[in-house]
């Protein structure tokens, strides 16, 4: 038997992996099957690996199967999503992936903070929440190493399995009444397997058709996940749940109450949500649009995004959606369409930890490969500088590389790097930290260095290009400042029906515009402009000037002409 590293922290962890039925399934956008002209994206059922503080005793047994059953068929994943024959992994898959444990106890009641050791520096009287995306090729397994880690922290992470054609393989099932009917397998969808219809393509805007329609999927995905929770600590005597092996677990643990009578998850305000490349991209894409109909608003604080891929995102953007009372409302009349851009628009204070306030605070960690995606990194410091009222910083570690945030670099095997490991603890200190307020004090004991590209020999690369690297030991941080904004700062109000450019002088077009954004949702027009002078664009019924956003961008917004 085979462990991956313990977590590191006070509390030893737990493992459960919970399913909910989706009735009625939900067909997500127009993806079809090429063989046979069925739905891709069908929601059947949602499902998430809870990793939490575990009640233990001496009797609990530890190591969970880090490798998801079946075996055959999740083997038959791997050898799909890699493109090689899956004789080839088999011997590897049974001698070491079958036997490979995450050191975490399964189905261990949840631990009540009533029960904790006192800890006068970390006082814990409700686990904070954190909700997990994974990425292209990952699993609620895959990134066991970074949940426990929180876990063992005090935190209780929900892993999503995400069952949108991303995972290497998932097996949904449908439910009729008491009975589960398994249904056939899920694996990794590539562009050749799938046919959208050209309409659906041409109305989304998405620059990935089939990513977009992932992301719809994957909005509905969290949205549930959340929910459950809820609906489960609140003892909803119509949740449907169990757990993905149909074995028992402990219902009263996950159901107590604290000392004082809360509830021991605290999962009605400040919930985190954190995510892996085309999880991060998940992450973004929740952020910069409204709450699905028919799903509560997720009461955000914090957001974790790892090596976020941003290329299936609509550009410019994304942008964020203020989530207060009135952008959850549809105006009705020009009036509150006007008075929702001033609540949009300070002097207000938009302080992210406020009752009603705006976007959450975010945590951005970059890997050096990302970050040496020279066009990709510029996009990336754009979005956050634009993002984050208070200004943002993205952190890269030298040395790591983009599955540095997974488990796969620290498989006990003869392959791993001797830097694997540590760089993995520094990601789980700075996250970990964060979470907790303790970013700078973390900071301040881990190695920094400044951002400096060289060169390395004279080979290119594939595209031509010199080779390039980060200068600094593997494991240092580089911290860049991004801009603050400045002046008044806009937030697009989700209400604006339609807008119009009516007059303006035509001498500043080609000086001052560099692109007009038309936001599919709300139907708002954005004009960007290169730099900041004192001009204004002038609608019929209103004026109202551009804003300083960073020392190089401006966002204007007309009114509806009469």
């Amino acid at each position: 038997m085979f462990f991956l590293p313990n977590p590191v922290g006070r509390f030893q962890v737990g493992v459960t992996t919970f399913t909910t039925p989706v009735r009625p399934a939900k067909v997500i956008g127009s993806a079809k099957f090429r063989k046979d002209n069925k739905a891709a994206l069908c929601l059947q059922e949602v499902a998430f690996t809870a990793y939490y503080p575990a009640d233990v005793d001496s009797k609990s047994k530890k190591g969970a199967p880090w490798f998801i059953r079946p075996v055959k068929a999740y083997m038959q994943g791997f050898a799909a999503f890699l493109g090689i024959p899956s004789w080839i992994l088999w011997p590897i898959v049974y001698l070491f992936g079958a036997f490979l444990k995450m050191p975490a106890y399964p189905g261990a009641p949840l631990l009540n903070p009533a029960n904790c050791p006192k800890d006068d520096k970390e006082p814990i009287s409700r686990w904070p929440l954190v909700i997990f995306s994974h990425g292209l090729g990952g699993s609620r397994t895959a990134y066991s190493q970074f949940c426990s880690n929180l876990a063992a922290s005090g935190k209780v992470v929900l892993a999503i399995e995400h069952r949108d054609g991303t995972g290497v393989m998932t097996m949904p099932r449908s439910w009729d009444g008491e009975n589960k009917v398994q249904t056939k397998s899920v694996f990794y969808y590539r562009e050749g397997d799938i046919c959208l219809h050209d309409s659906d393509v041409a109305a989304t805007g998405h620059p990935l058709p089939l990513r977009g329609q992932q992301l719809a999927f994957r909005h509905h995905e969290v949205h549930i996940t959340y929910t459950t929770l809820c609906r489960l600590v609140r003892k909803d005597p119509s949740l449907e749940i169990d757990t993905q092996d149909c074995k028992s677990y402990d219902f009263a643990s996950w159901t107590a109450r604290n000392s004082v009578g809360e509830e021991i998850i605290r999962h009605n305000e400040r919930v985190a949500l954190a995510g892996h490349s085309f999880g991060g991209c998940t992450i973004l894409s929740l952020l910069s649009t409204p709450p699905l109909e028919g799903y509560r608003r997720i009461p955000l604080d914090k957001t974790i995004i790892l090596d976020p891929w941003l290329d299936p995102l609509p550009s410019p953007g994304p942008f964020p959606v203020r989530h207060d009372i009135k952008t959850e409302e549809r105006a009705s009349s020009e009036t509150e369409v006007a008075s929702e851009m001033d609540a949009a628009l300070p002097g207000n204070d938009l302080n992210p930890k406020s009752e009603g306030g705006s976007h959450p605070e975010m945590l951005v960690i970059n890997s050096e490969a990302f970050t040496l995606w020279k066009d990709h990194y510029a996009r990336l410091k754009e979005v956050i500088a634009g993002w984050h009222p208070q200004g943002g910083r993205i952190m890269t570690i030298v040395g790591s590389d983009h599955i540095s945030f997974s488990d796969f670099p620290v498989l006990p095997t003869f392959f791993q790097k001797s830097t694997a490991r540590p760089i993995a603890e520094i990601i789980n200190k700075l996250s970990s930290s964060f979470l907790t307020n303790r970013l700078e004090e973390t900071l301040s004991t881990l190695p920094t260095t400044n951002m400096d590209v060289i060169t390395v020999g004279k080979k290119k690369d594939k595209y031509g290009s010199p080779k390039r690297k980060l200068a600094g030991n593997p494991g240092d941080i580089i911290t860049e400042p991004l801009c603050r904004r400045r002046g008044r700062i806009f937030h697009a109000p989700q209400s604006v029906m339609m807008i119009h450019i009516i007059h303006f002088d035509k001498k500043y077009v080609h000086k001052f515009i560099k692109y007009v954004s038309i936001a599919p949702s709300f139907s708002s027009v954005c004009l960007v402009a290169d730099s900041s002078p004192a001009f204004e664009f002038k609608g019929r019924s209103s004026t109202m000037p551009l804003f300083d956003i960073t020392a190089s961008r401006m966002i204007a917004t007309l009114s509806k002409p009469s």
